[in-house]
């Protein structure tokens, strides 16, 4: 099992809640630490949640394929 990080946060210019992946919790935290805008100077993450998902990566693609049902057509 492996873990991915999605930092949910929310920007201080539209209020938008937005979302990023990251494999690692310290890089979750070191953007919102770190944040920038490439055009708004005064822009910074207001509120900020870290959550954790797990996830099972070890199916190769031989697998996935020989399981998946091919040109199955919906009534």
């Amino acid at each position: 099992m492996k873990y991915v990080y999605l930092l949910k946060y929310e920007v201080n210019y539209t209020g938008q809640i937005k979302y990023k992946v990251f494999s690692t919790i310290e890089n979750a935290n070191n953007y919102h630490r770190n944040y920038k805008h490439h055009l708004i100077k005064d822009a910074f993450i207001e509120k900020y949640e870290i959550l954790v998902m797990e996830l099972d990566i070890n199916l190769n693609n031989d697998d996935y394929i020989a399981k998946k049902p091919l040109n199955k057509k919906l009534n």
